[in-house]
């Protein structure tokens, strides 16, 4: 009876073994004759928020090196996926058609990132719509790509800051902005944003918009925004250049109202204040860019002193002493 009892219970096993294992058995999957074999990377145009990416995926069919034959055809999915956090930020798909054996096709596909942080480019290749082959790469640093100047062609070279009142702890500056196109035609009409921010409490103490206006090849224009700020701190002023949703230039610039000096003898610095006052300039007496030349008047010069000074000999003596001669021959006559 026993026996029986555990003749029973292999039996059972056996059954219970079998079906755990069935359909976990499959024949060896076909190994793909098509590799992802490189992938290159070149920026395209960088502006300050986002990043272009042109990505050059090169695929390959390693057949002629088993007999194979030519692929059937072939679609490549590029994704681009946030370093640390996995998300899917851009993808996109593009037909390659078919590949013969030992041959090897490139495609590039552009993709706009935004510039922050680290991506993983994977690049997935399908064979009639079944996954053969995939390959990736990884980019990072894109925060620190500065922006091209090539996508609207100016360049802010600088910002120059006037006084133009101050008073009741408010101060007005005007800040007046070059901005020189360096393309080879005429600039578009961009918004132009300035805006002073506190350097120790980064807090805005204002922002204002203006206009660069269309500017010619080779020419820079000055764009004047005036600011009012409260006096007796340290600002750093930028000036942003906007085409339409997007930052596609800037410049930055400091002006300090609370400026600091330092003291000779040890390496220590002091605050020195600045009276805003002191700078302030009025709309008269800011000069013109060209003056005119004045006229020239001879009578300015003329000079009003009398001096009395001694002959000195020459011609003035030698016509008094003839003077004196023909006096005294005419009295000689009358005698």
């Amino acid at each position: 009876m026993q026996k029986n009892y555990f003749s029973s219970m292999l039996l059972l096993a056996a059954i219970i073994a079998a079906a755990i294992n069935s359909g976990c058995v499959s024949e060896p999957e076909k190994i793909s004759n098509l590799r992802v074999t490189n992938i290159d990377l070149v920026a395209g145009e960088v502006k300050t928020s986002t990043v272009e990416l042109k990505v050059t995926t090169y695929v390959k069919n390693v057949a002629a090196e088993r007999g194979g034959k030519t692929s059937e055809n072939l679609t490549l999915l590029l994704k681009a996926i946030s370093s640390g956090r996995d998300f899917l930020v851009n993808q996109t798909k593009t037909f390659i058609g078919k590949v013969e054996p030992d041959k090897e096709v490139n495609v590039t596909v552009t993709l706009i990132l935004p510039k922050k942080g680290g991506y993983t480019l994977k690049a997935i290749l399908y064979e009639e719509d079944k996954e053969v082959a995939s390959g990736s790469r990884s980019v990072s640093n894109l925060d620190s790509l500065p922006a091209d100047i090539k996508v609207t062609g100016l360049k802010i070279d600088g910002i120059d800051f006037l006084v133009r009142k101050a008073e009741e702890g408010r101060v007005v500056i005007q800040s007046d902005v070059y901005v020189t196109n360096t393309g080879g035609k005429s600039s578009k009409d961009y918004k132009l944003m300035l805006k002073a921010t506190d350097l120790d409490s980064q807090l805005v103490a204002d922002k204002q918009w203006s206009h660069t206006g269309v500017i010619n090849p080779d020419e820079t224009a000055i764009s004047s925004v005036n600011l009012t700020v409260p006096d007796n701190y340290n600002y750093v002023v930028d000036a942003l250049l906007w085409d339409n949703s997007t930052i596609v230039g800037q410049g930055r610039d400091y002006v300090q109202l609370n400026a600091t000096t330092m003291l000779t003898g040890r390496q220590r610095i002091a605050g020195r204040g600045t009276d805003a006052g002191d700078f302030a300039v009025s709309e008269e007496a800011e000069p013109a860019y060209e003056p005119a030349a004045a006229e020239m008047k001879v009578g300015g010069f003329r000079n009003e002193t009398v001096e009395t000074a001694k002959a000195e000999p020459g011609f003035g003596a030698l016509a008094a002493l003839l003077a004196a001669a023909m006096g005294a021959a005419a009295a000689r006559r009358r005698r």
